[in-house]
């Protein structure tokens, strides 16, 4: 049994995982360059950047909660909603306070969209197959954000900001028609619809240990990897790049990630989680620390090549890790709380970057976050252990 299992989930459960992530690298590769460009400092463009994951953190439980009880189709239908139109609502006004708030809706959503699709994915595919499910989210989150990033950094330099906008918006559009005939006929899910199990409080109580267990180190993880998708887009500024040869140079790490992702799947489900994991996140530091002795394009493409290799060998470890420790029942709400949880690095990459940018420098802010994920690979090896048996 290997990738092959997973034909018949590429379309309603990939597809709108896929266009989704398209939506939300479009955005997050063009706002920093768009404010900045507009005279904005540091700070402003990170919190701005960041909102998308204080929207995910936020929108976390009411997700879990909705999707255990509605069905994982129609609440990833209404979060496709919801981004496209926040996206709609940027194309329209372009003043800082609409563009934070938009990209914290279009957060919200896509986190939506992703936790649908994890939950329905965990109750169908089997242990022995679920690395390589979970790395295939990776992968294909990967080619959405590879694309993106091309895509915006190019659009922001020939269309300018409000087509890049209404591109973010379209790019989510693309994965309604994959969630609408679950969402019209929900009875036919496997995810439980509506069933009267515990309820969210009652599941975070009961796996309160679990849930630290993935949580504290997806928050790590993720700090590292949000703060690493806006530091690189402003070293590119430094260092006074055009924006598409900073999209092209930060989309380049991604070639990696797409090469290396069935790799990771393969790895945790032959070998172990930790086995993929510790090696691939040791990686992404050692990429970070490397920015300190860039000073051209040739350094930031080497720089975002190593993250790129760690980033491809994670691919899926996060959603594989979580679903591992999810209970039987109130699958969905387990995972929204850990969700929360590892969201909130999206809010705290963003955060550690414009305040140590701030006070500091984008050299202190690569070492901050190369930090933050030695704390959490700690964790990971000493407190959590291997997950898949």
């Amino acid at each position: 049994m290997g990738f092959r299992a997973l034909t018949p989930y590429v379309w309603p459960i990939y597809g709108p995982w896929m266009s989704a992530s398209l939506g939300m690298s479009l955005l997050l590769v063009a706002l920093p360059i768009i404010l900045v460009g507009d005279g904005h400092g540091y700070a402003v463009a990170s919190i701005v950047a960041g909102a998308g994951g204080a929207g995910a953190a936020t929108g976390a439980l009411p997700v879990g909660w909705a999707t255990d009880r509605w069905g994982p189709a129609r609440v990833g239908a209404g979060s496709l909603v919801a981004m496209v139109g926040s996206a709609a609502v940027m194309t329209a006004s372009g003043t800082v306070v609409v563009l934070g708030l938009g990209h914290f809706v279009f957060g919200a959503g896509a986190l939506g969209v992703m936790l649908s699709r994890q939950a329905d994915l965990t109750r169908r595919i089997p242990l022995l197959l679920r690395g390589r499910a979970m790395s295939l989210m990776g992968g294909t989150m990967r080619f959405s954000v590879l694309l993106g990033t091309i895509v915006g950094g190019t659009l922001v330099d020939v269309a300018g900001a409000r087509w890049t906008f209404a591109a973010a918006g379209l790019g989510a559009a693309i994965g309604i028609p994959a969630v609408l005939p679950g969402a019209l006929k929900p009875e036919r899910e496997v995810a439980p619809i509506g069933t009267g199990g515990p309820d969210l409080l009652e599941v975070v109580r009961t796996n309160r240990r679990r849930l630290l267990h993935a949580g504290l180190f997806g928050m790590a993880a993720m700090t590292t990897r949000e703060g690493r998708m806006v530091l690189l887009p402003l070293v590119g500024v430094a260092l006074d790049l055009r924006p598409s040869t900073i999209g092209i140079l930060v989309a380049a790490g991604y070639s990696a990630d797409l090469i290396l992702f069935p790799l990771s799947g393969y790895i945790m489900d032959r070998l172990g989680r930790l086995a993929a994991i510790v090696p691939a996140y040791a990686l992404l530091a050692l990429g970070l620390l490397s920015l300190l002795v860039v000073d051209s394009a040739t350094g930031v493409l080497f720089s975002g090549l190593v993250m790129g290799l760690g980033n491809g060998l994670s691919a899926g470890s996060l959603f594989t890790l979580s679903s591992d420790l999810a209970p039987e029942e109130g699958t969905a709400s387990f995972l929204s709380a850990v969700a929360l949880l590892t969201d909130g690095g999206r809010v705290l990459g963003p955060l550690v970057v414009a305040v140590v940018a701030s006070l500091g420098s984008l050299d202190g802010a690569a070492v901050g976050l190369a930090l933050v994920m030695t704390l959490g690979l700690l964790w990971l090896v000493a407190v959590v252990g291997e997950t898949s048996t």
